[in-house]
């Protein structure tokens, strides 16, 4: 089965199109891409996205793509299209990104599944000049025999290979008719070949013209998905996917656009989310997260950790005698000294939060860094330093 979800507009009968339009703010800032979308780290999302979102990242990271191995101008390497795109940077942000040049379809080679419980995060960013009257970025979540014929995925191209379409596809655009600076959103679902369901909602406050960079976020629960952009939720499907359907393939797709209207995608985290804390740390004694994030090179605690400390807070409510030693490590950015005094910094920030915010016992809580000493995955790629980058709980 396809899934495609795209943002435009009214309500379906799969699930909940969630999000209130409201009129856009007058007081936004404007264009440049460090400017509209808040102040933000290559480790988190943006810092002034809503505090009580329910949206959960994974715990285990499978992908990790920031392009950092990539030259500028080149086609990054863990990629295959039928189009063009290129590394690029933009001005007002840290890192690199990818620049959807020119129409067509763009497969990360480095997905081999997307599990039962999975999220899939990524920043978005679109020049402020995107026009209703080009195409909008389509992300399809697809189970495919053979991926060489990824570009059924292309729009108008699903008869033209071998394997048929089945998956979920989620389209986004950031200017819906009228003139409006409002986006819109829409999604399909297929299932071999033919699509099934479909629906639309419209009136995006979340994701136009004005907020041109966003951080989208879409989690799958088995059957169920919800779809978010910064932490505003804006879709909730309970059967969006087929409960037998083992997808393995991600792909981008763009269309039509003016010159120089171009999606560009960066800070790619695939996660699973299968791990239970309470079984790992009551039946196994040890418990690793990469889902407490901290602001870049400081102990600081990116507001997404929240469910997982709150998750750890609650197991030690439960189990009064529990008592925890709390590890930090970090990937090897930077220097060994400094890397083991942040990590030790870390793990005492983590546990702050547990006794300042949730009434843990300071004694119960014990604290370490082990820098990048320890690694469970090679440093040399992005997804092995995302990997490194944890927190483990001990139980003492």
């Amino acid at each position: 089965m396809l899934f495609i979800l795209v943002l435009l507009g009214g309500y379906g009968n799969t699930g909940a199109a969630v999000e209130k339009p409201s009129p856009p703010d007058k007081q936004a800032p404007k264009h440049a891409p460090g400017h509209n979308t808040s102040r933000e780290t290559r480790e988190g999302r943006p810092a002034n996205t809503p505090p009580h979102s329910d949206f959960e990242p994974g715990t285990r990271v499978l992908v990790a793509e920031n392009f950092e191995q990539d030259a500028i101008g080149d086609f990054p390497a863990n990629w295959n299209t039928d189009a063009s795109a290129k590394v690029v940077t933009l001005p007002g942000t840290e890192g690199k990104w990818l620049e959807l040049s020119t129409p067509g379809t763009f497969l990360l080679e480095t997905v081999k599944q997307l599990p039962e419980h999975f999220t899939l995060e990524f920043d978005l960013f679109v020049p402020p000049t995107f026009s209703y009257y080009d195409y909008p970025l389509w992300i399809s979540l697809a189970q495919m025999q053979n991926k060489k014929d990824f570009f059924i995925w292309g729009r108008g191209k699903e008869k033209r290979g071998k394997d048929k379409r089945n998956g979920v596809l989620l389209m986004l655009h950031p200017q819906e008719e009228g003139g409006k600076k409002l986006g819109y959103s829409e999604y399909e679902v297929w299932e071999n070949g033919e699509k099934t369901v479909s629906n639309r909602i419209k009136s995006l406050t979340a994701f136009n013209v004005n907020t041109n960079r966003v951080r989208v976020q879409i989690w799958r629960q088995k059957q169920r998905l919800r779809v978010y952009l910064n932490d505003t939720k804006v879709w909730d499907l309970p059967r969006a996917f087929d409960a037998e359907a083992g997808l393995n393939t991600l792909i981008f797709s763009r269309y039509e656009a003016k010159e120089g209207h171009c999606f560009h995608i960066s800070r790619i985290r695939l996660a699973s989310s299968e791990e239970d804390a309470r079984s790992k740390i009551l039946k196994e004694g040890r418990y690793s997260t990469n889902a407490i994030l901290f602001n870049t090179g400081s102990a600081g605690i990116r507001p997404e950790s929240g469910p997982v400390i709150k998750e750890i807070a609650d197991i030690l409510k439960e189990n009064p005698a529990l008592k925890l030693k709390i590890i930090g490590h970090t990937d090897t950015d930077g220097k060994k000294d400094s890397n083991l005094l942040l990590s030790q910094q870390r793990s005492a920030a983590v546990k702050n939060e547990l006794v300042q915010k949730y009434g843990i016992t300071a004694n119960r809580l014990d604290t370490d860094g082990k820098g990048d000493t320890e690694p469970v995955a090679d440093n040399a790629t992005a997804e092995g330093k995302a990997k490194n980058r944890r927190v483990e709980f001990v139980k003492m």
